[in-house]
């Protein structure tokens, strides 16, 4: 049970959350835990780069402050610090599964330009899923249960 080992390294123990077959998290009150996959532009030089990982991240924060857990893309970039020969193939084929289990997507400021995030958009459309561009939007969802 690795979800199991991963809860229990994030302080969660099975009396707080329990996870269904299909690794649902469900917390104390007993509804399911949304996932959100977080899309946004990547490619650019190397500050750019990173200033579009801090908005990623900066994102993310405000979905996960919303008992949302999240999956961000950009975190890829550690394991492809560390293995040294990923392509743009490896981070794209890996994320992608991330996305299809994900209830919704939160897209990030400034993806218009990002052929990757259109394609991330365009999967999502074809899976149905919800697709959110302002924190705003997907508060006014989770309080209105539209998601």
């Amino acid at each position: 049970m690795i979800f199991d080992t991963i809860l229990s390294w994030l302080g969660i123990t099975t009396s707080s959350a329990d996870v269904t077959t299909d690794n649902q998290i469900i917390t104390t009150d007993g509804s399911k835990m949304l996932r959100c996959y977080v899309a946004g532009p990547l490619n650019a030089d190397a500050c750019g780069y990173i200033k579009n990982m801090h908005s990623m991240i900066k994102a993310a924060r405000e979905v996960r402050g919303l008992g949302i857990a999240v999956y961000v893309p950009c975190n890829d970039f550690l394991e492809g610090l560390v293995d040294g020969s990923f392509e743009y193939t490896d981070y794209f084929m890996n994320s992608q599964p991330w996305l299809e289990v994900s209830d919704f997507i939160f897209v990030c400021v400034n993806w218009e330009s990002s052929d990757g995030t259109k394609k991330e958009i365009e999967l999502a459309r074809s899976l149905g899923k919800s697709i959110f561009y302002s924190i705003e939007d997907l508060k006014y969802a989770l309080n209105h249960q539209s998601i």
